[in-house]
């Protein structure tokens, strides 16, 4: 579908005049900016009178989707998970391995305005199938460590999938394998935790400072928080290690109570990603502006929403200052807060509870390598 023209130079124009609070980065708290036109991109200027309901952060980062697009049975295209829905870097968890990621690097991410990086799979051949840790013959660690080797730059860790329903008999090894190639790579690992076996408490124990645990509030048996939203004496270790907890939402991994206690228990999350793949991008995920929607609504300040997908996942995977100094923006995102959600809208979780909507998250439009997008799912060329 195509935009009514003149339909993006309209847009253009009312989000450059529209006053902007800056909200997360190192800039002042509260700040009212307006975002402006300079030689090769963009720059933020100070703009007089009361800041609005429109905000600017510094680029959003889903830490966990799924974007090798037309070759996992998961992959998505990264800008449908990317920068037309106000996330300027979208880490790839786990969809390829060191027999695909070449696929990955060289044949979907060149077709994407949407930087990408991966979290290599510890198997080899990633998510082409959903088994993919059942047999240890399809893991390789001297190949692995191959792969990254090949694209230290787009490698920004190792994932593996420490559940039940993958590993199968394979219990702990396939994670024991990972983190041994995270640590000769000197990478972080993303641990994904569900179902056991193994029990999430030796998962846990295996786990370093800078670690990722993704899918942190899952509901299913075995879920490592206590009744009221305290965390299990494992996971407290790990998270006195400096182990990093990530929401994962996923289309099987986010429970509201499980959520709802832990963070009104003081535990919030460290980063909120969306784990968002074809199976679920129409419901429950969506993306990831719905899924920090949701967080808001389980008891966290707007303030440290957006800190966990800006700041946050930014010190895992290593992203830029989003300011330069002069005031050149490098990458940001621009969003509304809505207060007056549709009466009767509720947001779901994986389990079919679903709670009323108070604040929604709405992005609007991205700064990236110098460009204005405005977010919708059909665009016509960038300016």
């Amino acid at each position: 579908m195509l935009e009514p023209p003149g339909m993006r130079s309209t847009a253009l124009r009312m989000m450059t005049e529209t006053a902007l609070r800056v909200v997360g980065g190192h800039t002042e708290a509260g700040e009212v900016v307006r975002i402006a036109p300079a030689p090769g991109g963009w720059k933020l200027e100070s703009s007089p009178g009361p800041g609005t309901d429109w905000y600017i952060s510094p680029g959003w980062v889903d830490l966990h989707a799924h974007v090798y697009d037309g070759v996992t049975v998961l992959g998505v295209h990264p800008d449908t998970a990317g920068y037309r829905t106000g996330v300027t870097l979208v880490a790839d968890a786990g969809s390829s391995g060191e027999a695909t990621v070449d696929g990955l690097a060289r044949y979907v991410v060149p077709t994407a305005r949407t930087p990408v990086r991966a979290w290599l799979n510890i198997g080899s051949h990633g998510l082409v199938h959903l088994r993919e840790l059942a047999d240890l013959s399809w893991l390789d660690v001297d190949r692995t460590l191959g792969a990254i080797d090949r694209h230290p730059a787009f490698i920004c860790g190792v994932k593996v999938r420490s559940s039940g329903a993958v590993v199968g008999a394979s219990g702990l090894q396939p994670l024991k394998l990972a983190r041994l190639v995270a640590r000769n790579a000197r990478l972080p690992l993303m641990v994904h935790i569900g179902e056991a076996p193994p029990l999430v408490e030796d998962v846990l124990d295996l786990l370093d400072e800078g670690d990722v645990v993704t899918h942190c509030y899952h509901g299913k048996v075995g879920a490592p928080w206590s009744a009221d939203g305290s965390p299990s004496q494992a996971l407290r270790r790990a998270i006195d290690r400096g182990v990093l907890l990530d929401v994962g939402h996923g289309g099987a991994s986010f429970r509201w109570e499980t959520a709802w206690r832990a963070i009104n228990a003081g535990w919030p999350p460290f980063t909120i990603s969306t784990d968002l793949h074809a199976r679920n991008i129409g419901g429950p995920v969506r993306d990831l502006a719905t899924t920090m929607s949701k967080l808001i609504a389980a008891g966290m300040s707007l303030r440290d929403v957006v800190l966990c997908v800006t700041t946050n996942p930014g010190q895992v995977v290593g992203t830029e200052p989003w300011v330069r100094p002069g005031g050149a923006v490098a990458h940001a995102t621009i969003f509304r807060v809505s207060d007056d959600a549709p009466k009767g809208r509720t947001y779901e979780d994986c389990h079919g509870s679903a709670v009323p909507v108070r604040r929604c998250i709405v992005p609007e439009a991205v700064v990236l390598r110098g460009q204005f997008l405005p977010c919708a799912p059909d665009m016509a060329p960038a300016v």
